[in-house]
């Protein structure tokens, strides 16, 4: 999520490339929401806590959008809607998809994603056709309602895919560990969206178009998140999950640990120094090596934190406020 962020403030390319090096990016940067979500689905419907804590999460959560917001003025308006406003509403709706989940599983899974896909292949126009402007505007509440269910950044459709992911992730675990089970149904969905991402990376290069872009014309677009785009990013989650659960990477758990608090705090820097790449005149290698950097910097910036200053983040703000209640 640092990554797409910066590599989004701190933009070397005057327009749409189609380089190996704006792939890796973009691709790594792309699979950042996607995954951010389905943990969140992961999360909550392993949690048990009350129907009051569950609001006070809720109301928490937009709370914190705001604040993201107010951090990053150059990139959004006080009251537009974003991920944490899209996971203080699937905090309301994940339990009442509970039952559902657990006695379908895998079928509810194949039925939304199924539904969702239809839907946007032969309604694409249900996603909005506005540019960045229109999408983060929040100022009339009709404007605010679309944009956090249907046309802003991160709307409820087609994104609450992600987090019901996650969901029957833990559901179906084998063991206590609420862990990917790596069946053969797990292992046919991911070999089938890589094929699926190897056949559209082939014919955008046969046919001269863009692969992937944020916005711009091309088979996988984030803003909206389109069909192609929901396939290769519901496939990569599951390669990371079935990854970091196989090799362990237990020295990214302080990032984990306070993740929230990273994802409105990276934005203070950002936003000061969003025009450092014109200012400076930051070539692609430049700009693609600090946007590496100031990623990978997070890393020692967390462990520093949880081990001089536990108590001090959202999360453990949070906690206290919650078990209070």
């Amino acid at each position: 999520m640092v990554m797409v962020h910066a590599a989004a403030t701190w933009n070397p390319f005057s327009g749409a490339q189609q380089s190996i090096l704006a792939y890796i990016v973009s691709g790594l940067g792309g699979l950042a929401a996607p995954l951010f979500l389905t943990l969140f689905g992961w999360g909550t419907f392993y949690s048990n806590i009350t129907n009051k804590a569950r609001i006070f999460q809720a109301s928490f959560l937009f709370l914190a959008q705001i604040l993201v917001n107010i951090t990053s003025p150059h990139l959004f308006n006080t009251f537009t809607p974003g991920i944490l406003s899209l996971m203080a509403i699937l905090t309301l709706i994940l339990p009442l998809l509970s039952k559902a989940i657990e006695r379908l599983g895998q079928r509810i899974f194949l039925i939304l994603i199924i539904l969702t896909i239809t839907i946007q292949f032969f309604y694409p126009e249900v996603q909005g056709n506005g540019g960045w402007e229109d999408r983060v505007d929040g100022k009339t509440l009709p404007i605010f309602l679309s944009n956090l269910l249907l046309t802003g950044t991160y709307p409820l459709f087609p994104w609450f895919v992600f987090p019901i992911l996650g969901a029957i992730i833990t559901s179906n675990s084998q063991n206590d560990k609420h862990t990917l089970p790596l069946n053969n149904y797990t292992k046919a969905v991911m070999v089938t969206g890589l094929l699926f991402c190897i056949t559209t990376l082939g014919a955008s290069q046969y046919n001269g178009h863009l692969w992937a872009h944020p916005s711009a014309e091309a088979y996988l677009t984030f803003f909206p998140a389109n069909a192609a785009f929901m396939i290769a990013a519901m496939t990569g989650v599951l390669l990371i999950w079935a990854f970091v659960q196989h090799f362990q990477l237990l020295w990214l758990n302080n990032t984990g640990k306070i993740s929230l608090t990273i994802y409105i705090v990276h934005f203070i820097p950002l936003s000061l120094m969003h025009q450092y790449d014109t200012k400076y005149d930051w070539g692609l290698n430049t700009s693609a090596s600090i946007v590496v950097l100031y990623t990978l910097l997070w890393i020692p910036i967390s462990i520093i934190w949880m081990k001089n200053l536990p108590r001090l983040n959202l999360e453990a703000l949070f906690k206290r406020v919650r078990k209070s209640l």
